[in-house]
C-alpha cells in the first residue's frame, strides 16, 4: 500500500449503514486509507468542503443517488462512485430454518432494495421458501394502480437488512440480516480507483466463499433432516388419526358453482384466516376443510377433526381445551391434552358448529381471538398456534338473528367464508360422479342404462353427492348383470327420501318389469303380441288361436309350444288365463312391455313389424 493516506468519503442513506460501510472498507483497505462518512438522514454537514479533497467518494446504492439527485445535493464536478452491495450472511442460518414452501415478507425502504436483496438470496441458493417484497410506500403505490392492499395476515415471518423498524407490527418472527455489505465487485473497484495495490484480495474473497460452502452444506443436512423428520412426524400423526386426507385434486365436478368456490377455498388455504364451510349434508364440507390445510403452511402439522353434534355436552368442554389431573373423577392420572393443543401448529376442523351450545359459544371466542385455552381443574394458560376450520348444515345467520348463535362468534367463523351447492342445483354433475362411483368401487367401469339417469335427474337428492355414491353401492351390489346397471337394481322407492310423486310413479313403472333386451326372447314376444292382436281382432287368445295366428305371420309354432310360452310368461306376471273359452289376456305388466318397447331387434333377433 502506498505511503501517503487516501481519503474516502462514505454516504449512506442511514447511520447504521454508514457504520456498516465504514467498518467493512477499514477491514479490507486496512489502515491506509482515512474514511469520512456521513448519513443522509441524520444531515451531511459540511459535505462539500470534503469532498472536492477526497481521492474517492461513494454512495452507497444507486436508490441513495436518485435520492440526493432529487434533492439537490450532488455536487457538481464530482465523479461519484455508486457501491453494489450484497446481503451479509452471518444471520442467514435463521433463513435457512424457515420450512420449505412458507411464504415470508421481505421488507426494505424502497421496492427495487427488496427486490434487489430478494435476488441475492436466491443466487445463493436460498430458494425453499417463497418470498413477498415489502415497503413502507406499497399500500400507497397499490392505491395509485388500483390494486387491493396486501393480505399480511398471511404472514408471521418477516426478513429484513437492518430496517427492523419498517417491519409491519402484525408480524410475529423479525430475521435481520443487518445492513447490506459491499460487494466484490465494489471493493476491488474502490481498490483500483485509490491506487491501493498491495491489499489482500484473499482476504474478501475467503469469507464469502466459506460462508456460501456452510450454507450449502447445511441446507443439504437440513433438507435430509428435515425429510427425515416429516416422515417421522407424519408417521406419528397418521397412527393418531391427525392427517388430512385430501387435497384439491380430489374435488370432482365442473359446474360454475363449484368451481368458483374450488377457487375461493385454493386462495384461502395460503391464508391463516379461519374457514366458514356452509352448505347441506353430502356437500363434501370434510372434504374442503381437509384440502384447505392440505394447500395451506400448515400442511406438514396436525389435522384434529371435532363433530359437535358427537360430543356431549358434559364432555365436550374437556374434549376440546383437555384437563388437568384430579380435575373431576375418573379424570386421568396426568391429565389429558384436549384437541385445540392436540392441533398446535395444524389445522383443526370444528364440524356441525352450529350444534353448539351457549356456554361452549362464549369459550369458542376467546380461543379465535386470543389464541389461548385453559384445561378444565388448571390455572395456567396455553398459547396455541392453531388454524381454525368450521362447517355446519345449518343456517347460522339465521340462527344469530333468532338469539341461537352469537353474532360475534359467528362473524369471526367467517372471516373467510364457502358455500357449497347442492346436487340439485347441479343435475349436470349427476352423470360423471356415477360413472367415477363406479370405477371407484370396481376399479373399472360398466355401462348404466339412460333410464337409471332418467331417474336419477327427478331425484331430489337430500343427501347431496354423499346420497348418490351409497345408492351406487347398493345398486353394484345387489345388480342382476355383471356387465351393467340396470332400472331393475335401483332400491325401493323408500330408499330415495323425500322423493316427489312424480319421481316415486317413475321408479315404480320402470321396476314393474325388467329391461325387456335382457330378460325376454323373441318367441316370449312374439306370443304377447298375439294375445293383444287377437283381442283387438275380438277373438278369443287361446292356444289354437294363437298358433294360428304366428303360423300366418310366418312364425311356425306348435300348441304345445304355446301352452308352454304361456305358462312362462303367466308365472312372469305378464299375461294370465282364464279358464273356460276366455283365452290368455295382457296384465298391466304385459300391456307395458307392448306400449314401452317397439325394438327392431330383440337379444340380436330380427322381428318383423
Amino acid at each position: 500500500m502506498t505511503n501517503a493516506k487516501k481519503t474516502v468519503v462514505l454516504i449512506a442513506g442511514s447511520e447504521e449503514t454508514k457504520k456498516c460501510l465504514e467498518q467493512q472498507l477499514k477491514d479490507v483497505l486496512g489502515e491506509g486509507i482515512q474514511i469520512i462518512s456521513y448519513a443522509l438522514d441524520t444531515g451531511l454537514g459540511q459535505i462539500r468542503e470534503v469532498e472536492g479533497t477526497a481521492d474517492i467518494v461513494l454512495l452507497s446504492s444507486d436508490e441513495l443517488k436518485r435520492e440526493m439527485e432529487e434533492a439537490d445535493l450532488l455536487t457538481e464536478g464530482i465523479s461519484y462512485f455508486v457501491c453494489r452491495r450484497f446481503l451479509q450472511l452471518d444471520e442467514i442460518e435463521q433463513v435457512i430454518t424457515i420450512p420449505k414452501g412458507q411464504k415470508v415478507l421481505f421488507v426494505n425502504d424502497a421496492k427495487e432494495t427488496a427486490e434487489t436483496c430478494i435476488q441475492n438470496l436466491l443466487e445463493i441458493g436460498v430458494n425453499h421458501i417463497e418470498y413477498v417484497a415489502w415497503y413502507p410506500a406499497m399500500d400507497a403505490d397499490y392505491q395509485k394502480e388500483g390494486k387491493e392492499p396486501l393480505d399480511l395476515s398471511a404472514f408471521s415471518i418477516a426478513i429484513t437488512p437492518g430496517e427492523v423498524h419498517m417491519v409491519p407490527k402484525s408480524i410475529k418472527k423479525i430475521i435481520d440480516l443487518k445492513p447490506r455489505g459491499l460487494d466484490l465487485a465494489s471493493l476491488v473497484g474502490i481498490a483500483e480507483l485509490i491506487g491501493v495495490s498491495n491489499w489482500d484480495g484473499n482476504s474478501v474473497v475467503r469469507p464469502y466463499t466459506t460462508k456460501i460452502i456452510e450454507i450449502s452444506k447445511k441446507m443439504i443436512l437440513m433438507n435430509a433432516e428435515t425429510e427425515v423428520m416429516r416422515n417421522l412426524l407424519k408417521e406419528k400423526l397418521q397412527s393418531k388419526g391427525y392427517v388430512a386426507v385430501y387435497s384439491f385434486s380430489n374435488l370432482l365436478g365442473r359446474s360454475p358453482r363449484l368451481l368458483e368456490e374450488k377457487e375461493k377455498a385454493k386462495k384461502l388455504a395460503k391464508t391463516d384466516l379461519t374457514v366458514l364451510i356452509e352448505g347441506e349434508s353430502g356437500t363434501g364440507k370434510e372434504l374442503f376443510a381437509s384440502s384447505i390445510h392440505n394447500a395451506s403452511n400448515r400442511k406438514n402439522g396436525p389435522y384434529v377433526a371435532a363433530n359437535f353434534s358427537a360430543f356431549p355436552e358434559e364432555l365436550m368442554e374437556s374434549e376440546l381445551f383437555g384437563y388437568e389431573e384430579g380435575a373431576f373423577t375418573g379424570a386421568r392420572k396426568g391429565g389429558k391434552r384436549g384437541l385445540f393443543e392436540q392441533a398446535d401448529g395444524g389445522s383443526i376442523f370444528l364440524d356441525e358448529i352450529g350444534d353448539i351450545s351457549a356456554r361452549m359459544q362464549t369459550k369458542l371466542l376467546r380461543v379465535l381471538q386470543e389464541k389461548e385455552i385453559m384445561p378444565l381443574g388448571g390455572n395456567n394458560i396455553k398459547k396455541v398456534d392453531i388454524r381454525v376450520i368450521a362447517a355446519t348444515n345449518k343456517n347460522l345467520k339465521e340462527m344469530v338473528h333468532n338469539g341461537q348463535f352469537r353474532a360475534d362468534l359467528y362473524f369471526r367463523l367467517k372471516m373467510g367464508c364457502i358455500h357449497l351447492p347442492t346436487l340439485r342445483e347441479m343435475p349436470e354433475e349427476i352423470k360423471p360422479l356415477v360413472e367415477y362411483f363406479i370405477k371407484k368401487e370396481l376399479g373399472h367401469s360398466i355401462e348404466v342404462e339412460d333410464e337409471v339417469f332418467d331417474v336419477f335427474q327427478k331425484l331430489r337428492w337430500n343427501g347431496n353427492v354423499r346420497e348418490l355414491y351409497n345408492t351406487i353401492k347398493y345398486m353394484l351390489a345387489v345388480r342382476q348383470k355383471g356387465n351393467h346397471l340396470s332400472i331393475c337394481d335401483l332400491p325401493d322407492t323408500h330408499f330415495f327420501e323425500f322423493a316427489t310423486d312424480d319421481t316415486e310413479n317413475h321408479i315404480q313403472r320402470a321396476q314393474s318389469f325388467p329391461n325387456f333386451f335382457e330378460s325376454m326372447s323373441v318367441e316370449l314376444y312374439d306370443i304377447l303380441q298375439a294375445v293383444s292382436n287377437l283381442h283387438k281382432q275380438n277373438r278369443i287368445a287361446g292356444r289354437v288361436n294363437i298358433a294360428q295366428y304366428l303360423t300366418n305371420c310366418g312364425k311356425y309354432c306348435t300348441e304345445g309350444q304355446v301352452r308352454t310360452r304361456l305358462k312362462q310368461l303367466e308365472s312372469e306376471d305378464y299375461l294370465v288365463q282364464k279358464r273356460g273359452r276366455s283365452g290368455a289376456s295382457l296384465t298391466k305388466k304385459g300391456e307395458m312391455v307392448l306400449d314401452k318397447w317397439q325394438p327392431n331387434k330383440i337379444n340380436g333377433n330380427q322381428i318383423k313389424p
